[in-house]
């Protein structure tokens, strides 16, 4: 019998971010670093859905009812999400399956619902579709690391993983390399360590029953071909 693991180790183990290679090899912004507009009240979620973004170029969070802007992401990180987007709807599709996956669609953690709303890289729920502005009951979110977003990015995860939904979480480096899976267990637990892919392996997403190359990730990006 597996014992069953408090939320508070839950939240911890999952995320043991390490450092990254740091080096730059892509066209555009070596990282995307996330900062606050203090020139905005703190706003609701349901004002932050509401909102038009006021111009802003680039992905959008709502954390304590501030408002956190990253600018434009390279153009390594915007390969590598569009390969995952992809592929991922080619398999939901082919197989058949209810499931939907989209783009930095925001998604509420569950604490703090009233004034949180975050945008993985890409998120995937089988819930169906409607009008609503969120993505309800992620089954799996992916995200990107870049240099300048790690720790923004590891903090949106750790909020995150408390959803009952969420069965996976795949973390994808932009610097090198690697894609780790974290997938949660028959009890509800999250692993200490995650199933980590590297140059040549491919990674498997027990929620989607689907196996994907690293080569796949990566393609058409400098990294594959270094």
């Amino acid at each position: 019998m597996v014992a069953k693991t408090s939320p508070t180790r839950v939240l911890r183990a999952i995320v043991r971010p390490r450092r990254t290679n740091q080096a730059v090899g892509s066209i555009g912004m070596p990282g995307a670093a996330f900062k606050s507009l203090p020139d905005l009240a703190p706003m609701t979620t349901a004002e932050f859905l509401a909102w038009d973004g006021g111009g802003h170029v680039g992905k959008l969070e709502l954390v304590d009812g501030v408002v956190r802007a990253m600018a434009p992401a390279s153009a390594t990180h915007g390969i590598i999400q569009g390969n995952l987007i992809t592929a991922i709807n080619i398999h939901l599709r082919s197989s058949g399956s209810r499931c939907r996956a989209a783009t930095e669609a925001p998604v509420i953690p569950p604490f703090g619902k009233r004034a949180n709303a975050r945008a993985p890289d890409v998120t995937v729920t089988c819930v169906p579709a409607s009008a609503s502005p969120t993505f309800d009951d992620p089954l799996l979110i992916v995200e990107v690391l870049s240099p300048g977003n790690e720790s923004e990015t590891w903090e949106s995860i750790r909020a995150l993983a408390a959803l009952t939904s969420l069965k996976e979480i795949l973390v994808v480096q932009s610097t090198l390399l690697e894609a780790s899976v974290y997938t949660r267990g028959p009890t509800g637990e999250w692993p200490i360590e995650p199933s980590t892919a590297l140059a040549g392996g491919m990674i498997r997403l027990d929620s989607l029953d689907f196996e994907l190359p690293l080569a796949e990730i990566y393609a058409g990006t400098h990294l594959l071909s270094a």
